[in-house]
């Protein structure tokens, strides 16, 4: 591959005399790049579906689609994508709603401490494979321990303090998410709106903190005028996958560009991605003031 690179030219003044310097490179020998299978899946005892996304990585220096309707990767719509228990396999259908290849779990249940496979096959002679253990651990309950409302033109918001304890024994990871829902009165719709955090990490171990309390505060979260608003907590347990791979995503800066290379985390033989799982639980509380 051959790269054309601007002539750059570098002015020096000073007030006696002006020099030049001209410098031009042509050609770039740039090594080729072979796409891979890259693959995200996140299994729970507490999903309904079991879901496999399958991209195909873009080659090194290819442009980006500049259209928000274009793909950023190209999805993989004709692969084998199988899943086993260590005794069944089970083959996903490519479902072109979710872009995704998804079955119903009740088909192949997610239990706690099973480990489970994955086999992926693509056309071009495409393969992946990987393989994660759900955690036997579900997270403790959770304890509000403040809220602060706060009124701005009209509209409540409240942040909300809360924690919870580590579970015994060493080498636990967890998954925090608080949100609260949001009902479009015009659609008739609800979805889940996450408020984010101002204090404690969303993804975390515990590390260095066996046995301890975790804190945590929420970024303000409004009512949008409903009375009958909650803070909504789903908590997980996760396996070492699961945190290692959404640990290098948050580290990874790629418009920074003071910033060290960090290499995202992949645990897929002969591709890209995770396949990791997660144990969890969801809890509400009431935001409304007493």
């Amino acid at each position: 591959m051959k790269i054309k690179i601007i002539r750059l030219i570098l002015i020096f003044a000073t007030a006696l005399s002006i020099a030049a310097c001209e410098d031009m490179i042509t050609e770039v020998d740039v090594p080729e790049s072979d796409p891979k299978i890259v693959v995200f899946s996140v299994i729970s005892p507490q999903d309904e579906f079991i879901t496999v996304k399958v991209y195909k990585s873009r080659a090194l220096y290819s442009p980006t689609p500049q259209q928000p309707w274009e793909e950023t990767f190209p999805v993989v719509t004709d692969a084998t994508v199988r899943i086993s228990n260590g005794t069944d396999w089970l083959q996903l259908p490519f479902n072109a709603e979710t872009r995704s290849y998804r079955i119903a779990s009740e088909n192949m249940p997610v239990l706690a401490s099973q480990t489970y496979y994955l086999d992926i096959k693509a056309p071009g002679g495409y393969s992946a494979e990987a393989t994660c253990t759900v955690p036997a651990d579900t997270p403790p309950d959770i304890e509000i321990t403040a809220t602060e409302y706060v009124e701005n033109y009209g509209e409540q918001s409240a942040m909300v303090s809360f924690r919870f304890s580590d579970i015994p024994g060493n080498g636990q990871f967890y998954r925090v998410i608080p949100g609260t829902y949001y009902r479009d009165e015009y659609y008739g719709t609800e979805s889940f709106y996450e408020s984010g955090l101002n204090r404690g990490e969303s993804v975390f171990s515990d590390k260095n903190r066996e046995g301890a309390y975790f804190n945590f505060r929420t970024s303000e979260i409004y009512n949008w005028n409903n009375p009958d608003n909650k803070l909504v907590i789903w908590s997980s347990v996760t396996d070492e996958g699961y945190y290692n791979y959404h640990r290098s995503v948050l580290s990874f800066q790629g418009d920074n560009p003071f910033a060290e290379p960090a290499p995202v985390f992949t645990n897929i033989e002969g591709g890209l991605g995770i396949f990791a799982a997660a144990n969890g639980r969801l809890q509400e509380f009431s935001l409304s003031q007493q």
